[in-house]
């Protein structure tokens, strides 16, 4: 079975994971010592390792979002953020495996408490990621697939705030329930 992706929908998850990726990079780099105690927090590597790590995070995903970008590359760009994702939603489940919820993800941001909700975020992230993979039907594309990719791209990533802004309320309410904020 050969597995053909639309151009449209291949144009809204390119965008989708670029403006994922990019604004995640803007955050770090804006409070890049927040990203690097975020990194040691997660205590999965040695603590004189966080900056490289941090520094490589970066670049790597810089990286995915230029391959993104760049139509003869999307393939590299995509197989590079969705290994990034991945590792992203499996450090995640590692702590909280360990039993240790009460750490910042390191996504950038506001910074919420790792949870199995992002981590679910993560795989469906890196879904998405994959998706761009899959060859492009031979479909021309249209002026109103020019139209309607970006305000597609801008739908979702309304919904990826709500989804994140909902997990935040959830991790506020399980501190309160829990007492932490005592």
């Amino acid at each position: 079975m050969n597995w053909q992706l639309d151009p449209l929908l291949h144009l809204v998850a390119s965008g989708f994971i670029i403006v994922v990726l990019a604004r995640a990079v803007l955050e770090k780099v804006q409070d890049y010592g927040l990203f690097v105690a975020n990194l040691r927090d997660y205590r999965l590597l040695p603590e004189a390792l966080a900056p490289l790590a941090a520094l490589l995070l970066l670049v790597a995903e810089i990286a995915a979002i230029a391959c993104l970008m760049y139509p003869a590359a999307s393939q590299i760009g995509a197989i590079l953020a969705a290994l990034l994702l991945c590792l992203y939603a499996f450090a995640m489940a590692a702590v909280l495996i360990a039993g240790r919820s009460e750490i910042e993800c390191g996504c950038g941001g506001e910074g919420q408490l790792v949870s199995w909700t992002l981590v679910a975020r993560n795989a469906v992230l890196a879904a998405v990621s994959a998706a761009i993979m899959l060859q492009t039907s031979p479909r021309p594309m249209g002026w109103s697939d020019m139209l309607i990719g970006p305000m597609a791209v801008f739908v979702l990533l309304l919904l990826l705030a709500t989804a994140e802004k909902t997990i935040g309320t959830w991790a506020v309410i399980r501190r309160l329930d829990s007492g932490s904020f005592n």
